[in-house]
């Protein structure tokens, strides 16, 4: 890393910068930063151009000049910003996006924000609309997203879960969930409140594929990765039930998550999914037999089919399965799905 970029800012030693390793920012970690609305906030800040100091945080509103101060030496920690002071009496603090790393985190957070953040009229992002992004790292951290990801759960099941929180604590907090529109009751006959993942909820974890995919280029050591294998296949479990496929009702379908960087990497999970009769996508508890279409690839493999909608080896019926995959791109980032046989011209 180039000398400027372990320079801190005035009033931070660099013992406090250095002592925040790159591989410390786990992705729930990110997602917290997300969520204090800063660290968005600085980054688009830096998309046109170098910023000093003062000219930074006044282009971040809303927040005081420490509070600005504390998320960039964050960024500058990770790699993703650099900080050049320029001689002089007194010396100018001059703060740039690194290349890549800063451009790349730059270029996600713009498309996250641009589709699934309150923007104001001129341009900026409405700063309490990132908020709910730490609730999301707190749901993924303490493991019910993944539960609520399987099936509908009651506070008790949730209490249950591998965390260290009570039932008291898990109550108020899918109460928060709820309010932040990333929970909801689900129906039950049997008249328990259960409580399961809005489309909201599953939407922004398009801000985890990107994240994952930009942290295992830049954050981990050599041959490690953004993203594991499990939690690839809940990133697939989540977008499923975004996705409507009309013309594919009762087929159904068998995605395979490998541990490498490649579809030729050892099966360690598999995403079971069919297409109810409405034409809805959902994913299965259980295998099912004769899969009509199968899809397998390695974690980068399928964090490319949800971040760009490139398809990974697919066997099959190749049009279903094909149409399945570019379905959970887009309702990922909030495009209309192209069909196969559109993207086959």
């Amino acid at each position: 890393m180039a000398s400027s970029q372990s320079k801190v800012m005035s009033g931070t030693s660099r013992e406090d910068a250095d002592a925040v390793a790159p591989q410390q920012f786990g992705l729930s970690e990110l997602l917290r930063l997300f969520g204090a609305g800063v660290t968005g906030s600085v980054v688009l800040a830096l998309r046109d151009g170098p910023l000093r100091t003062k000219e930074l945080t006044a282009r971040v509103p809303g927040y005081g000049p420490r509070t600005v101060y504390r998320y960039v030496d964050k960024l500058v920690a990770m790699g993703a910003v650099e900080r050049e002071e320029e001689p002089g009496v007194p010396s100018k603090v001059v703060y740039r996006l690194a290349q890549p790393c800063g451009v790349e985190l730059c270029e996600l957070t713009d498309l996250f924000s641009r589709t699934w953040l309150e923007v104001l009229p001129s341009g900026g992002i409405v700063p309490h609309s990132w908020g709910s992004l730490t609730l999301l790292g707190d749901l993924w951290e303490s493991g019910m997203f993944k539960e609520l990801n399987i099936s509908p759960r009651t506070a008790t099941e949730l209490a249950r879960g591998d965390h260290d929180l009570s039932f008291h604590q898990v109550s108020r907090r899918t109460n928060l969930l709820m309010n932040a529109g990333l929970l909801r009751e689900a129906d039950d006959q049997r008249r328990r409140r259960r409580y399961e993942l809005t489309e909201e909820a599953r939407r922004l974890t398009s801000l985890i594929v990107g994240l994952g995919t930009w942290r295992g280029r830049y954050l981990v050591g050599p041959g490690d990765q953004g993203l594991t294998a499990g939690e690839t296949a809940d990133l697939l479990r989540a977008a499923l039930p975004l996705v409507v496929l009309p013309d594919h009702a009762g087929k159904s379908f068998r995605f395979s998550v490998g541990d490498a960087a490649s579809d030729n990497g050892d099966e360690v999970e598999v995403v079971w999914a069919t297409v109810e009769p409405c034409g809805r996508a959902t994913s299965c508890t259980h295998p099912v037999t004769d899969a009509d279409g199968w899809g397998r690839g390695g974690v980068c493999d399928w964090a490319r089919v949800l971040l760009e909608g490139i398809t990974t080896r697919v066997g099959g019926d190749r049009s279903a399965i094909e149409s399945c995959l570019l379905a959970m791109h887009a309702a990922l980032w909030g495009r209309a799905a192209p069909t196969a046989a559109a993207r086959a011209r």
